[in-house]
């Protein structure tokens, strides 16, 4: 699936992912981890990334695994690796706290197997969320 750089594409996201989810009989809580999970990566591509107003700014593929769902997200912005970036401060005082780096925290909780490369200038990434609930939760880091 493609979109262009505009939130406006997030209802055909979460359309897509919900039919995604249907067709392969997979539950509400995958359902809901694939879209919080799809919307952050978009909304960062285009609030800091560089793709807003851009045609085709960003890629989506699902596949269904034995084990999980096969994610790649793939963006035309700036060259950005999220698997490199700093675990925000949790413990912190809120005061304390620099800003941003939730959205990634809140991926890296959720996917297992995340990795970056930047490939004909898009940034892609590959993940597999888990069919086995537990392994959702940080439980297998």
């Amino acid at each position: 699936m493609l979109l262009d750089g505009k939130l406006s594409e997030l209802p055909r996201l979460t359309a897509e992912t919900a039919r995604f989810c249907r067709e392969h009989s997979l539950g509400e809580e995958i359902e809901f981890h694939l879209n919080l999970v799809l919307e952050e990566l978009f909304a960062n591509a285009i609030r800091h990334g560089g793709c807003e107003g851009m045609l085709d700014a960003a890629r989506v593929q699902l596949e269904k695994l034995p084990n999980g769902v096969a994610i790649e997200f793939a963006d035309r912005g700036a060259p950005f690796d999220p698997t490199s970036a700093p675990a925000p401060e949790l413990d912190a005082p809120l005061e304390a706290r620099q800003i941003g780096g939730l959205g990634i925290h809140l991926v890296r909780q959720i996917v297992r197997d995340l990795r970056y490369e930047r490939v004909d200038g898009w940034n892609r990434l590959t993940m597999r969320r888990p069919s086995k609930e537990g392994e959702s939760r940080g439980q297998y880091d």
